[in-house]
């Protein structure tokens, strides 16, 4: 179980990292190429909370699956992980689109 859950926050917190260090493609912004800076905005400082938040869903509920039901957690943190990963590349996309890449 709390490997799992490790597992999942360093996952999160790697997903983070990305999206933070991919945030530098709207350096290019300028005459040449418009930038929506609303939408970088979103992508980049609106992706910690919402990964912070499903982390602590899946994770409570994978508590309460254990050690309510006494069933395995694996299957709620593998849900949680394929959240985070959609969250990810959701608010990449975003920021490409608000960086003017795509």
């Amino acid at each position: 179980m709390l490997p799992g859950t490790v597992l999942h926050l360093l996952a999160s917190v790697a997903a983070w990292t990305f999206i933070q260090l991919n945030g530098l493609m709207v350096a290019g912004c300028g005459s040449q190429r418009s930038c929506d800076l609303v939408l970088t905005d979103v992508a980049v400082n609106g992706v910690q909370p919402v990964l912070l938040v499903a982390w602590l869903i899946t994770t409570a509920l994978a508590f309460v699956r254990t050690l309510a039901w006494g069933r395995s957690p694996w299957p709620v943190l593998g849900v949680g992980i394929v959240v985070s990963a959609i969250l990810t590349v959701a608010a990449y996309v975003t920021l490409r689109v608000g960086a003017g890449v795509l």
